[in-house]
């Protein structure tokens, strides 16, 4: 038999009811939120913990990379990348000639790149200058010498006498020497060349007329330095088919157009010094004295 109870007078349990609900809702949010906020810190400190190694890792590596711009910067590597054209020109160039001194050029290629040098140096066995020359004393007359046997004589023709204009002859003059052309006069194979300064001009009282000369020259070695070639030879002179030493005249033998380095002990070794293309100097070595 189920007993029925009865509220106690003067008690609301409506109220009552209603405020142990409101307790229990306060008690769960505030559990609840409680929890929620253990789980929020906890992803923070998570969170700011991944951060933290995130960002020592990252300072241990621009430290490295610092480190290595250092060692690279030390050892020059980063020059090639801001150097101006004129400096890269100048590495270019001297790679260039670390590459030629590691290969020897051979004598023939060396013939072909200056025997030319010697092309305009000439002068005949009859000059008035041939002791001056093979004694290596390059006078201003003895240079004006050789720069007029470059000149085409058909062009200086006037009347029954050549003229020669001064600024012709020092052009030629100036393209075979490198110091200062003086105008004053001098002669060329027993033939006066006379400056007239009023005119500016060469003179002379017949007309000029080149002459062959019988020296012959054989280019037996070649040595480039710098700016400077040196190129030696053996020259003799050939006249009636019989080779003779130039500065001697003494006869050697028979000529056969063989090599004249058969016979260099008897015969002229000259060496002609060039700068910049320009003859500085002539050495001779007399073989008989």
């Amino acid at each position: 038999m189920v007993k029925k109870v009865e509220a106690k007078e003067g008690i609301d349990v409506t109220k009552l009811k209603k405020e142990l609900t409101n307790y229990v809702d306060t008690q769960i949010k505030k559990g609840f939120n409680e929890e929620l906020e253990k789980a929020n810190k906890k992803v923070i400190r998570e969170k700011n913990k991944k951060i933290f190694v995130k960002n020592v890792v990252i300072i241990i590596l621009l430290c490295l990379i610092a480190f290595l711009l250092y060692l690279l910067n030390s050892v020059d590597y980063f020059d090639k990348f801001f150097i101006d054209e004129k400096e890269s020109t100048k590495i270019i160039e001297k790679e260039e000639h670390k590459g030629e001194q590691i290969e020897e050029k051979t004598f023939d290629a060396l013939k072909e790149e200056y025997g030319y040098l010697l092309d305009n140096v000439i002068i005949s066995e009859n000059s008035e200058y041939i002791n001056d020359y093979y004694n290596g004393n390059l006078t201003s007359s003895l240079k004006k010498y050789i720069a007029l046997n470059n000149i085409d004589f058909d062009k200086l023709v006037l009347d029954d006498y050549s003229v020669i204009d001064n600024s012709v002859l020092k052009e030629e003059y100036i393209k075979l020497f490198d110091d200062e052309y003086e105008s004053d006069s001098f002669v060329y194979n027993s033939v006066k060349i006379s400056y007239i300064e009023k005119l500016n001009s060469y003179i002379t009282n017949t007309i000029l007329s080149k002459e062959k000369p019988n020296i012959k020259r054989e280019i037996v070695s070649i040595a480039e330095s710098d700016d400077k070639v040196v190129i030696t030879t053996i020259e003799g002179l050939v006249k009636n088919k019989k080779l003779y030493n130039i500065v001697n005249n003494e006869e050697v033998k028979d000529y056969k157009k063989d090599s004249l380095s058969n016979y260099k002990k008897y015969l002229n070794e000259v060496t002609y010094i060039f700068n910049n293309e320009k003859l500085i100097g002539i050495n001779n070595e007399d073989k008989l004295n």
